[in-house]
């Protein structure tokens, strides 16, 4: 193993909030690595073969093909299945739990940290960058990487106005997998989306008490989606990055090019984005899925500033 821990600059936070963007976005540094929702490449990417941003199915991407043979080397053919059951017993809100309450992790705990670093450290190898972006969003994963010795992760909670998420997964959409959707995505409706919204973005925050402020920064899409040259300065003090340049591209409305991120959102799939503030819901979104989802989250909007 390296004598240097990994860095990781995770993203957490919930759904249709950004993360993809910003991913692809802190990829366009020379030194960074885009990864995309990395923990879906062995929970399901790897094994149905979906697409990588680059275009290519996993296994046809020669950045994963590569990343995956090291990180297999000397180990069975059941290390993916045996990996993926270490994600469900440590990636979950249940992590979060333990941690804060002074359980132990028990004693698979060292088998996942063990295989996760590797991973990591084949990425780094593998791409020959100094920093992984990780949009996994997932907080019971980041408090779990934070528990490994081998990994200097540092967390950026992503915020979005809640109505804005929900007004975005009231849509359908069918699968189209060389687009990104690997099946078909039904409404939620918005009651669903404003109790879970709420409760992963509070469990974000239990997480930053635990790792500490010099651990942990938060971002809202707006603010980003605004003054992208400020929120990269912001991000880029924080990463030990400088920023400024992509924050420049950004605000001047030029494309940015996928790398090789894995799973997110299907916008990974163009070969290039630029950002553009969303905010369709407040003229689109019928007033009483707006007065519902501020019912029920409405104290979550407050916290963040969008009421």
């Amino acid at each position: 193993m390296p004598s240097q821990p990994a860095r990781v600059a995770y993203i957490a936070g919930y759904g249709r909030s950004g993360t993809t963007i910003l991913d692809i976005a802190l990829g366009q540094h020379g030194a960074v690595l885009g990864g995309g929702e990395i923990t879906s490449l062995t929970r399901h990417v790897w094994r149905h073969n979906e697409y990588c941003a680059c275009g290519k199915p996993t296994r046809d991407c020669s950045f994963w093909s590569a990343v995956c043979q090291e990180w297999s080397a000397g180990s069975d053919s059941s290390l993916m299945s045996e990996y993926c059951a270490l994600q469900t017993e440590f990636e979950g809100l249940s992590v979060l739990v333990k941690v804060l309450s002074g359980m132990g992790l028990g004693k698979h705990f060292a088998a996942y940290a063990l295989h996760t670093e590797r991973l990591i450290n084949a990425m780094l190898s593998c791409s020959g960058k100094q920093v992984i972006v990780d949009s996994s969003k997932l907080p019971g994963r980041a408090m779990a990487l934070a528990q490994i010795p081998g990994i200097d992760m540092r967390v950026i909670h992503m915020v979005r106005d809640g109505r804005g998420v929900a007004w975005s997964l009231l849509k359908p959409y069918e699968r189209d997998a060389k687009s990104g959707l690997q099946k078909e995505i039904r409404p939620k409706s918005v009651f669903r989306t404003a109790l879970r919204w709420s409760v992963v973005n509070l469990a974000v925050e239990y997480l930053s008490r635990k790792l500490g402020p010099e651990k942990v920064m938060r971002v809202r899409y707006e603010d980003f989606a605004s003054d992208p040259v400020a929120v990269m300065q912001q991000i880029g003090a924080f990463l030990e990055l400088d920023l400024h340049q992509i924050g420049s591209s950004l605000r001047n409305g030029e494309p940015i090019g996928p790398g090789h991120q894995v799973a997110g959102n299907r916008l990974r799939m163009n070969g290039s984005v630029a950002l553009t503030k969303d905010e369709s819901w407040r003229a689109r979104m019928p007033v009483g899925q707006q007065v519902s989802f501020e019912r029920f989250g409405g104290w979550m909007l407050r916290r963040y500033g969008y009421l």
